[in-house]
């Protein structure tokens, strides 16, 4: 891997980790108002719901740059060719490699995030089912994140000063 492959996955790990810890932050201030019911729904605050919005946006942006970012980097220090890979193709590597324990839960997450990219405002039961799921799933990509690290720093992708400078 040359030094600046190296110098970008450093620098993804370090963006996805203060990206993970905004999610989590979003997930403990939000945590109260969950489960979600249609009534419940319609009686949150403004407030309330521009904090869930983050939430939403925070763990659409942690799948896609596991996805995006981290998958692409170590797929390069393993020398793995991806460039024609499907994101589902992608994440089965991945767990083929050991970076993730599973890709058809990782699929779920992938999916759950498409499912917000294509919000409705209608308080729907369906609406509601994503929103209830979220706070588990995004326990899930956490999970997901830490797995990968564990991977970089078993197979000495990055060495302990990369890690510390974040590139």
């Amino acid at each position: 891997m040359s030094r600046d492959e190296t110098q970008l996955l450093a620098r993804s790990v370090s963006a996805c980790k203060e990206r993970i810890a905004s999610l989590q932050y979003s997930v403990a201030k939000n945590a109260p108002v969950f489960p979600l019911s249609l009534d419940s729904l319609k009686n949150i605050s403004e407030d309330q719901k521009e904090s869930i919005d983050a939430m939403i946006l925070r763990y659409s942006q942690c799948v896609s740059m596991i996805q995006d970012q981290l998958f692409k980097g170590i797929a390069i220090a393993e020398q793995e060719d991806i460039n024609d890979k499907s994101n589902r193709d992608k994440s089965l590597l991945m767990e083929k490699l050991g970076a993730i324990k599973s890709a058809a839960d990782f699929g779920v997450a992938a999916v759950l995030r498409n499912k917000f990219a294509h919000h409705y405002p209608e308080e729907s039961r369906d609406q509601i089912d994503k929103l209830n799921s979220l706070i588990r799933e995004a326990a899930f990509v956490s999970g997901v994140f830490d797995s990968i690290t564990a991977y970089i720093e078993n197979k000495r992708l990055l060495s302990r000063d990369d890690q510390d400078s974040g590139g």
